[in-house]
């Protein structure tokens, strides 16, 4: 067809080149598109009643045409989306209205939050501020996980709504030996963000990876903020299906803060669709700041199931082989 289409046109060479790269398109677009067929016919071919006139069986045919694994890839890859709770339309036009106007983050929670079942939320202070430390469970997309815990507070705190400040930790991609295209789409999405975070600077504090001397003056910048806003955090870092390893230093600053520091385990159950939120005591931080680290990671897990934090489970075992052994070992010091 497509040759048929250029010698109607002539000897045009411009025609011709611009005919002949849509048809190629439009092949391309086709292929991309058809689904996986298979091929059972009603009445069996030649081959395949001689095959049953001999006894055997033969299996269905099954027919890919060219672009199915494409097309079955993008389809496996929205309905990852889907379960991980990727949002809607209706927020990306809340966050514009509330970047350009109001700036409050109650009816992004709102929009966001995803059924949930709270526990130990008589551990929230009555009064002040406080830090919450979160693990960064990627089973749900990441501001699903922030809008129910910040609902979850709600419950017993309901005068933070407005006020909440969370910790982002982020590393500005390289640009060295990337195309000339790549490297200006990827500064014109750095300055986009940067502008979105800059009407957001009340709610949110990026800490940046990877430049020591910005790293120390945002963690200084966040240890006064403390003071007067309540405060969440992952410290464990970037998001994982499972609790993972408490990224270094994370303890030691949670407990340079000063001020009352709440490990919160969460995850999501995906059978009944909701997420469960354990909130522990106030941490109680060892007076040998090394142990800070692995004392915040403990906490978290140990009202996780085994299953949710495989990583700890060795050590929680010794932990609480430790403390229940203790008062034991001080009875026999007294006698």
């Amino acid at each position: 067809m497509q040759t048929t289409i250029v010698t109607a046109l002539g000897a045009n060479p411009v025609v011709a080149g611009l005919v002949t790269r849509v048809a190629d398109r439009a092949t391309r677009l086709r292929r991309f598109l058809v689904p996986t067929v298979a091929l059972n016919p009603v009445h069996p071919t030649p081959d395949r009643a001689d095959a049953t006139a001999e006894g055997t069986t033969t299996p269905a045919t099954t027919a890919r045409f060219p672009g199915a694994e494409d097309a079955s890839r993008l389809r496996r890859s929205f309905r990852r989306r889907q379960e991980k709770g990727a949002p809607r339309l209706r927020f990306w036009l809340v966050l514009a209205w509330q970047t350009l106007r109001q700036r409050d983050i109650r009816p992004l929670s709102r929009e966001m939050a995803d059924p949930f079942e709270a526990h130990g939320l008589e551990y929230l202070p009555a009064h002040g501020v406080f830090t919450l430390a979160v693990n960064h469970a990627s089973r749900r997309w990441t501001p699903r996980l922030l809008a129910t815990v910040h609902a979850a507070t709600l419950i017993g705190r309901p005068d933070l709504a407005r006020h909440w400040l969370v910790i982002v930790g982020y590393r500005e991609a390289s640009l060295e030996g990337k195309p000339f295209l790549v490297r200006k789409f990827l500064v014109t999405m750095r300055r986009i963000f940067g502008w979105v975070y800059s009407r957001w600077l009340y709610n949110t504090l990026r800490l940046p990876m990877g430049n020591e001397r910005a790293s120390i003056q945002a963690l200084r910048g966040w240890k006064k903020r403390a003071r007067s806003q309540p405060c969440l955090v992952f410290p464990e870092g970037r998001g994982a299906t499972t609790f993972e390893e408490v990224r270094p230093g994370s303890g030691h600053w949670l407990a340079a803060l000063g001020g009352t520091v709440l490990p919160v385990s969460v995850w999501w159950e995906a059978e009944v669709g909701r997420w469960q939120i354990v909130f522990g005591p106030a941490m109680e931080w060892s007076h040998n700041h090394r142990l800070h680290d692995h004392q915040i990671g403990l906490e978290i897990a140990v009202s996780l199931p085994p299953e949710e934090a495989p990583l700890w489970q060795d050590s929680l075992a010794d932990w609480e082989a430790a403390y229940a052994a203790t008062p034991r070992d001080f009875q026999e010091a007294e006698v």
